[in-house]
């Protein structure tokens, strides 16, 4: 009797589907998807969405609400192109509960197994789908006598899908041995059917329902109303006996698809600027697609630091103020040089003003000294006076020589190289002419407007007139050479005598000698002498004469 109760269930709800197929019923309303941008609505500007570059996430809502629109509820999947690799839903879940009893018909605990999603074999219709096995393990409570058996769609209010159960068996493993605790469908009776002992219940009963699969009769929940649940309920008169300690493997085969029917939303974080196409499709409660998949196109802007424009003007303003600091810096420069010039200028017209003031003035007096110191030695006087003015008159003309070598290094129309050889030409001359002494004088052609500081010509002077001091002097020279030679930019001046030389193991340096190297040393230049005794000697002096730096046309 309850095979044929079943069988006429399972035909009307077949009846009503086949129906429900044969007479067209209107399409349902289009569920509307609302763009969310950083959690807050976005409205598309003139039928574009243009997302803000700065926008941490784009999300989208979806659905409807089972509280404001409960019939119209349906589940929704989509993806993203570009993210999504497939179509994705939101889960939801129904459960298989196993729940024991006490002597007294008290529930003592329950253990729910839950699925969700889409199972492997499922192909959108329980008679073309396969199940797939499942088994898990129960040790039964201390307390309890007694076990029922639930499926149910009563996890979370928005599941909405199918749950389809078939082949269900309970071995129980105790020490007393093992045992069938309880098997769907193995009733005793001439038509026995897998409902046998169960009833249905929820908030509405009619979702739970009998189906005809490939393999036979199975159990299904089909929950197409979020607000509302159903459940398969094994009854406390076909509950089996257990045994407290007793480990049940429970085993069942089941095939489901299972997702959310209700509104919600789905959000995408730090998208890639570009243009991006959303899809979203209804579907039925067994998965099965409603109005077709319906896109939705929005552009994620680039940020302003990406874009061509915002480059090309960042370059733009680096190349100006790049020039405009290389500009200030040239002008900077030309006004450093433009005041060392001025300031070289100063100085050199106040080195011409006292070149001319001692050569005027007091080489004027000292002259006129000399002349008045010869003329007193002609008067009749006794020897000792005439001694002293002769005294008197050569030390006047040192000093007027003095002074005229003073005259000379200071006039800064001599700081040349061509003034400086010249000059040591002269002085030797005088020198040898002096001492009444042969000379020979090898000059050189050197560039004539190579500049020579008044530094570098006075202690190149002051040197070389030492060492033909020395070699008058000290070394009793009867022929004095001087050679000057120039490789650009190295000026070696030789001063050679033939005089009775030294011997450079035993002798000493005097004052002459050290001041000829100090002073060659503070121009960056050497000294360094030959000789022997009896064979003369030989003081090489050299030091760099480097050109004037290019002058440049002044940049504005």
């Amino acid at each position: 009797m309850r095979r044929i109760v079943a069988l006429l269930l399972w035909g009307g709800w077949a009846m009503g589907v086949r129906s429900e197929e044969s007479i067209p019923s209107p399409s349902p309303a289009p569920v509307p998807v609302e763009m969310l941008v950083d959690g807050k609505p976005f409205s598309a500007s003139q039928g574009i969405y243009n997302i803000p570059a700065l926008a941490k996430s784009v999300g989208f809502r979806l659905g409807k609400s089972a509280l404001e629109d409960p019939e119209g509820c349906r589940r929704m999947r989509f993806k993203l192109d570009g993210v999504d690799e497939a179509w994705r839903q939101m889960s939801s879940e129904m459960c298989f509960i196993v729940r024991f009893a006490d002597a007294a018909g008290d529930q003592v605990w329950q253990r729910r197994f839950s699925v969700d999603g889409i199972s492997t074999g499922w192909h959108g219709e329980p008679e073309t789908s396969t199940f797939t096995p499942r088994q898990e393990t129960v040790r039964v409570p201390t307390s309890a006598t007694s076990m029922t058996i639930a499926i149910s769609s009563s996890g979370p209010p928005t599941a909405m899908g199918i749950y389809v159960v078939q082949a269900l068996k309970i071995t129980g493993t105790s020490p007393s041995g093992r045992r069938v605790v309880y098997e769907a469908g193995s009733s005793a009776g001439e038509h026995p059917s897998i409902a046998d002992g169960w009833g249905r219940s929820g908030t509405r009963p009619s979702m739970a329902r009998l189906v005809s699969t490939s393999t036979g009769e199975s159990f299904c929940i089909l929950d197409d109303d979020p607000g509302t649940h159903a459940e398969w309920n094994l009854s406390r008169a076909g509950a089996p006996r257990v045994e407290p300690g007793e480990v049940l493997t429970i085993e069942w085969s089941e095939m489901y698809d299972i997702g959310m029917g209700n509104r919600f939303d789905v959000n995408y974080g730090n998208l890639s600027p570009g243009t991006y196409l959303f899809w979203s499709e209804e579907l039925d409660a067994t998965g099965k697609t409603l109005t077709g998949p319906r896109s939705l196109s929005f552009v994620v802007l680039q940020p302003f630091w990406k874009r061509a424009w915002f480059w090309a003007g960042g370059l733009m303003l680096v190349g100006a103020l790049l020039w405009l600091a290389c500009r200030a810096i040239i002008r900077r420069r030309i006004y450093q040089h433009l005041s060392r010039l001025e300031q070289e200028r100063v100085v050199e017209q106040e080195r011409l003003r006292i070149a001319r003031d001692l050569h005027d003035d007091l080489g004027a007096r000292l002259t006129h000294i000399s002349l008045m110191s010869g003329l007193a030695e002609n008067e009749p006087q006794s020897a000792a006076s005439r001694e002293n003015f002769q005294r008197i008159s050569s030390m006047a003309r040192e000093l007027v020589a003095a002074l005229y070598q003073t005259v000379w290094t200071v006039n800064p129309e001599h700081d040349h190289l061509e003034a400086l050889v010249d000059y040591l030409c002269q002085l030797t001359q005088t020198f040898c002419d002096t001492a009444k002494i042969r000379c020979r004088i090898h000059s050189c052609e050197v560039p004539g407007e190579r500049p020579v500081s008044s530094e570098v010509r006075h202690n190149v002077t002051l040197a070389v007139k030492e060492a033909l001091h020395n070699a008058i002097k000290h070394a009793s020279a009867t022929e004095i050479t001087v050679r000057m030679e120039f490789a650009d930019p190295h000026l070696t001046i030789l001063v050679s005598d033939n005089g009775r030389g030294f011997d450079s193991t035993i002798v000493a340096p005097g004052n002459g000698l050290d001041n000829m190297a100090r002073r060659m040393k503070t121009l960056g230049g050497t000294v360094s002498l030959q000789g022997a005794p009896h064979e003369g000697t030989t003081v090489r002096f050299e030091v760099s004469i480097p050109a004037a730096p290019s002058k440049r046309s002044p940049a504005t």
